[in-house]
């Protein structure tokens, strides 16, 4: 059980970590090919508001999981 806690922190990084730009190509997609007022605010929030709250929390999740601390846990 340990090995996949582990294997899935590496996966939970990972998906943290890639995000990012996955997240910025599409709203700079959405954004030109609807350059509207909402479209604007909408995308700001997500990445502004949205993303770093969920990067963060894959990329902190995932290296407690590296680092064994949900070993514990049954």
């Amino acid at each position: 059980m340990s090995a996949i806690k582990k294997i899935f922190g590496i996966v939970w990084t990972l998906m943290g970590v890639g995000i990012v730009p996955l997240v910025i190509m599409q709203a700079m997609k959405e954004i030109t090919a609807k350059p509207t007022e909402e479209n604007w605010i909408f995308w700001s929030i997500v990445i502004v508001v949205l993303m770093p709250i969920i990067a963060f929390s894959l990329i902190t999740f995932g290296i407690f999981a590296l680092k064994g601390e949900y070993d514990t846990i049954a």
